[in-house]
């Protein structure tokens, strides 16, 4: 997964990320143009690394582009960058005020990550991203000489347009209602905390948004279907668990690399672990991973945290037959009725108990800053 960030100066415009979403909502696609400063007198430091990594994307290999003045970030779905005339699927301001564009970033689809508030972004999602052309350092924020676009890595991985249906596009949820940052706000004040949050994969905290609103405004229906709810809130952990597991894997290859070799199966296919970072497995190949005798060595041999092992050894294995029995419910055709999803939600957002989606995050953490 390529990544760049670039600064967007709202000198030039005030409500930059806003006319391009209009017209990516409009046509499906928007260009993004890099405008060269009139006080830019050098090249930029890593032309060729910038430009090599622009041959080499497309619909299917893209870049994810994230845009930030601070305050705000986004990410946007390059599929093309290009230095013909975008202009006529850009803005009119870059026309308007004659902008002298470097490249035009073609965008397919976009996100918004952090929306006016500048310790998160710095905080938490600046902080994720490494600079290779700058000494593989984190990001710094103050008294850098960065060249941008800005080649960048991110420490946790995360692909914000990963999604199984093809034809979904995030954009047409961006600059979210009033109603889903109440509950937003709520939930950092009063059940994951602003420490966290920023570290849940942005599908787990859109799914569990939309999941609360949708019972908020329906707990008070007792023959209400409440199989969507239901849905994503399993979405959300299959979603961390998987991510978990990723992160976990790392490590312990890092400390066994015939790790790697184990061989499993989904569903008649047959795979070796290395292929799990790629193949998204289902809840029972996560239960026969870690019930894997090498697996199980390892963990105890070089996984030094003792409230890790016991995560792994009773909370993870519990939260997937948690969601198993949930499945096997909806294949039975048993539609979820109030109590299924106050169950579940107890557990999701650790209502009088340990949230399940938390504790996932957390020692995915305690793991990254393991050595």
């Amino acid at each position: 997964m390529k990544n760049q960030l670039i600064l967007y100066n709202p000198y030039y415009q005030s409500d930059v990320i806003e006319q391009h979403l209009k017209i990516l909502l409009e046509n499906g696609e928007v260009a993004f143009g890099k405008i060269k400063s009139a006080l830019k007198t050098t090249e930029h430091n890593f032309n060729d690394q910038v430009h090599q990594v622009y041959e080499t994307i497309n619909e299917e290999n893209y870049m994810q582009l994230f845009l930030t003045d601070y305050s705000s970030i986004y990410v946007a779905k390059v599929v093309q960058v290009t230095s013909f005339d975008k202009s006529s699927i850009a803005p009119s301001y870059y026309k308007d005020k004659n902008l002298n564009i470097e490249k035009w970033f073609i965008i397919k689809d976009m996100r918004e990550i952090v929306s006016d508030d500048f310790e998160a972004v710095r905080d938490g999602i600046l902080t994720n991203f490494t600079t290779p052309n700058y000494g593989d350092h984190s990001y710094a924020l103050y008294g850098n000489n960065y060249s941008y676009p800005l080649i960048i890595e991110q420490k946790t991985v995360t692909n914000y347009f990963d999604n199984d249906n093809t034809d979904f596009r995030y954009y047409t949820n961006m600059f979210k209602s009033k109603q889903y940052m109440n509950i937003k706000n709520n939930m950092i004040q009063y059940t994951f905390g602003d420490k966290w949050i920023n570290f849940f994969h942005p599908n787990s905290l859109d799914n569990i948004i939309s999941a609360e609103i949708e019972y908020q405004e329906n707990c008070n229906n007792p023959l209400y279907d409440y199989t969507s709810v239901i849905i994503k809130y399993s979405k959300t952990m299959e979603q961390e668990l998987y991510i978990f597991l990723k992160k976990l894997l790392i490590y312990l290859i890092s400390k066994n690399s015939s790790i790697q070799n184990i061989s499993y199966s989904v569903q008649n296919n047959q795979y070796i672990l290395s292929d799990i970072f790629t193949n998204k497995p289902n809840l029972g190949t996560m239960k026969f991973i870690l019930n894997n005798k090498i697996i199980k060595e390892t963990i105890n041999n070089f996984l030094n945290n003792f409230n890790l092992k016991i995560f792994l050894k009773n909370d993870f294995t519990y939260y997937i037959t948690k969601l198993q029995s949930i499945r096997n419910e909806s294949v039975h055709g048993k539609a979820p009725d109030l109590t299924d999803v106050q169950e579940l939600r107890k557990d999701i957002l650790g209502l009088s108990k340990k949230s399940m989606v938390s504790e996932l995050v957390k020692n995915r953490v305690t793991i990254h800053e393991m050595k």
